[in-house]
């Protein structure tokens, strides 16, 4: 019933809920590293979809019928189609997918389909609680909004329902993740992140959180983690927070020791991927070329980096590219940035282009607070935080490329994130841009999920 999720070297699966899943991007890294994901809630229509696609990619797979998939994604099957063949297939979307909004009215209810998916699952317990809240009322961008509004979050964080599914499951491990930003925002003159570590730490039962809490106090700093450090080509810093049930030191005494492990595995400078690494094999296109569906099958290449090799596996070639249009201006504006990289091996700003081409200067108020609003991805270096904001413009991921002048696919973003290239994203490109933007790169999260794993099956 649990498809390619079941890990078969292990008598009983570990089980796992995503909340706020967004696309998928932790369930997916969670998922490789061998836990069974029982239900992922989210309350976004097309991340939704993007996640119900993903549970009939795998539940082909696990049929072999992974050419049913690609006639899906090629436009040539519709869902209706696949579900009339794999009738199990709505019942199983039914359970893992859940669409809700968590709020004081809706959280029981949100309780009892995870119940029902527990009970569809044969599931005697949810070990694992996966997921943060969304994460830009906490961004640094965002901070100074809150400030000046003051309360303008209210009471009823949406932590808080993420502490009342804690308090019902009482799963072995959470992993929160969210930015680094909520260390320092406050809310009615407290820091947001003290409320919300005295809030796991006054769980009932006790939970404690790795590394413990006396030293964050001293280093706050030591929970972040940046993406780059476990093999995903892209500078990301995110706030993790792991913790594990109190009473299951009696049974294995090291599960306290899961964060540092994950952080001895931190892979050096001189090991870091690249854009080039991660993109350099995808067919070239013109502003306004590609396909938000099905693109093409790939081509022969003879000079694959193990990245690459490894993303495209079981793929039916590439999916979510196509290239947004670009007004005249923006795109000599791109060339000047991407030449500035090929001429001096080094990135200009703002200042540079207004010092040489003044008629280049852009139409925006905060000028002096975005010099580095256009920005070009780089071939030797991690491509930036990929973010949301890719779906209002691309000015940050210019396309290295000088002869493509564009900025980043969704499928581009999407390999900077670690997605494979058989992971489709549904939905308008707009919506597809903020799936990838949101998402816990899923390298990152395997790496924790195998972590995590490791000493769970010391207990059970």
């Amino acid at each position: 019933m649990l498809g390619h999720q079941l890990n078969n070297g292990h008598m009983e699966p570990l089980f796992a809920i995503d909340l706020f899943a967004g696309c998928g991007g932790i369930s997916e890294g969670f998922s490789r590293a061998g836990f069974a994901i029982i239900a992922q809630i989210e309350m976004n229509y097309s991340a939704c979809e993007t996640l119900r696609t993903r549970q009939i990619f795998h539940e082909l797979q696990k049929s072999n019928r992974f050419d049913l998939y690609r006639e899906y994604v090629e436009g040539t099957k519709s869902q209706e189609d696949i579900f009339h063949e794999f009738r199990h297939l709505r019942k199983i979307l039914s359970h893992r997918v859940i669409q809700a909004t968590l709020s004081d009215e809706t959280i029981q209810t949100t309780i009892k389909k995870i119940e029902a998916s527990k009970k569809y699952h044969n599931a005697p317990k949810i070990n694992v609680i996966l997921g943060g809240p969304p994460c830009q009322p906490y961004s640094i961008i965002n901070r100074a909004r809150i400030q000046k509004n003051g309360d303008a979050l209210g009471r009823n964080y949406l932590y808080e329902h993420y502490l009342s599914l804690m308090r019902h499951f009482r799963p072995d491990v959470f992993v929160y993740e969210n930015v680094p930003g909520l260390f320092s925002v406050r809310d009615g003159g407290q820091r947001i992140f003290e409320k919300l570590l005295d809030d796991f730490k006054n769980l009932n039962p006790a939970y404690e959180i790795i590394p413990p809490l006396h030293l964050v106090s001293k280093d706050p700093h030591s929970y972040i983690l940046n993406s780059v450090n476990f093999g995903v080509p892209q500078s990301r810093k995110r706030l993790i927070l792991i913790g594990y049930r109190k009473d299951l030191e009696q049974k294995n005494s090291k599960i306290k020791e899961i964060f540092e492990k994950f952080r001895e595995n931190r892979l050096k400078p001189d090991e870091y991927l690249t854009v080039k690494d991660a993109i350099s094999d995808l067919p070239q296109l013109k502003p306004g070329e590609g396909n938000d569906k099905f693109f093409e099958s790939y081509r022969t290449e003879n000079k694959l980096s193990d990245y690459q090799k490894k993303i495209r596996s079981q793929s039916p070639g590439v999916l979510n590219h196509k290239a947004r249009t670009h007004m005249p201006s923006d795109l000599d504006r791109y060339r000047f940035f991407i030449q500035s990289w090929i001429e001096n091996t080094k990135p200009a700003n703002m200042r540079d282009l207004l010092e040489q081409w003044r008629a280049f200067r852009p139409d925006h108020e905060n000028q002096n607070d975005f010099i580095d609003r256009f920005k070009v991805q780089w071939w030797t270096k991690p491509a930036s935080t990929i973010t949301a904001h890719l779906s209002k413009d691309g000015h940050y991921f210019i396309h290295p490329d000088v002869n493509q002048c564009r900025s980043f696919t969704v499928r581009e973003a999407a390999r900077c994130q670690s997605f494979p290239d058989n992971f489709f994203f549904e939905g308008p490109r707009t919506e597809q841009f903020k799936q990838v933007g949101n998402a816990v790169p899923p390298l990152l999260a395997e790496a924790i999920g195998k972590e995590i794993k490791k000493e769970l099956e010391k207990i059970y």
